[in-house]
């Protein structure tokens, strides 16, 4: 396992996927890099460098949940599909989400104090434009990987594992990821950048053709497992009936997952990555924003599904505030937009 921080978007080709714009004039562009792959690994469109190595951070959930449906811990546990859903989510702290992750621990017996994903301001809080009060204090449980990390815990109590051990790099549920991630991506397990993610759960770089793949075999659900291949459909199962528990309210996954709700799921990540499965056409899709720019994630990803005819024109009001961002000043005046600038290449 290499657990060695490389530098590993700088020397990429890049891009320009977004332009920012004061007024009519350019103030600024976000870089990045697009794949979009079929599950036998081909790579049909793309945009900047296909090959580019980046963190999955986020947008990995998915998969790490799949590690604990393979070996039957929903039917173990008791797990709803809401739970699920929450597992491979990451969440915006509101009541419901809080609320569905503390049935996540009640159902394996444990409390908050095993939570070790740090705390920080529910995502809802910037969602609404809530400033957090002097004395108020955060708690592990409104963090947004939480709903992971009951998860990872349930695994480790399956394994028979310490389930304070989860987190640490040496623990069975770990080791038990990283082989699910070298089979799924089809990346040999040497290959792998290991670090740790912002909530203390090791995380894996590789490069972006590769991260399509994965998503186009959760697509397609294709794998020689059995266990796997129905581990694959409760995940998309539970995705597309709680979106609301994979994201939140006025957040993009959630806009494109009501958008397209048969046809796709995602799933972002920190630094700007994305995730996509095109359930129909059995592709992935990976999107990065070189600077880690959340704010031209969206209509890039938007951008890339109406460029394949995944996202039409009577889909369009779900996702209207994705597809040209505004941008206003501390007035909360119309001071500009971004737009996607990009045009995808059939490789």
């Amino acid at each position: 396992m290499n657990i060695a921080l490389h530098d590993v978007i700088i020397d990429a080709v890049q891009e320009v996927l977004a332009k920012v714009y004061r007024g009519e004039a350019v103030e600024s562009t976000h870089f990045g890099s697009i794949a979009v792959v079929n599950s036998e690994g081909e790579l049909l469109y793309y945009a900047g460098d296909p090959r580019l190595s980046t963190f999955t951070r986020s947008a990995l959930k998915p998969f790490q949940a799949t590690a604990l449906i393979e070996r039957g811990g929903l039917e173990r546990f008791g797990f709803s599909q809401k739970g699920l859903a929450i597992m491979c989510g990451s969440h915006s702290g509101s009541e419901e989400h809080v609320g569905q992750v503390r049935e996540n621990l009640e159902k394996i017996n444990l409390d908050e104090s095993f939570l070790q994903c740090g705390t920080h301001p529910p995502i809802d809080y910037r969602s609404f434009d809530i400033l957090p009060r002097r004395e108020e204090t955060f708690t592990p449980v409104q963090h947004n990987c939480s709903g992971k990390h009951s998860g990872l815990l349930a695994l480790a109590l399956l394994l028979n594992e310490d389930p304070k051990r989860y987190p640490e790099f040496d623990s069975q549920v770990q080791h038990i990821v990283y082989e699910l991630v070298s089979e799924v991506f089809d990346v040999p397990a040497d290959q792998l950048i290991w670090a740790i993610d912002g909530c203390s759960i090791p995380n894996c770089a590789m490069t972006i053709d590769k991260f399509a793949l994965g998503w186009a075999r959760l697509a397609s659900r294709t794998t020689d497992k059995p266990e796997r291949k129905d581990a694959f459909e409760k995940v998309i199962a539970a995705m597309q009936a709680y979106p609301l528990m994979v994201s939140g309210e006025r957040r993009s996954d959630y806009y494109l997952m009501q958008a397209l709700p048969k046809e796709i799921v995602c799933k972002l990540g920190g630094e700007a990555i994305q995730g996509v499965a095109l359930l129909d056409q059995g592709w992935g899709v990976a999107v990065k924003i070189a600077d880690g720019g959340f704010r031209a994630l969206a209509p890039v990803v938007v951008e890339v599904l109406r460029q394949l005819d995944v996202l039409t024109d009577d889909r369009l009001d779900h996702v209207e505030r994705l597809i040209r961002p505004r941008v206003y000043n501390n007035r909360k005046l119309l001071v500009g937009h971004i737009e996607p600038a990009f045009r995808l290449k059939q490789a």
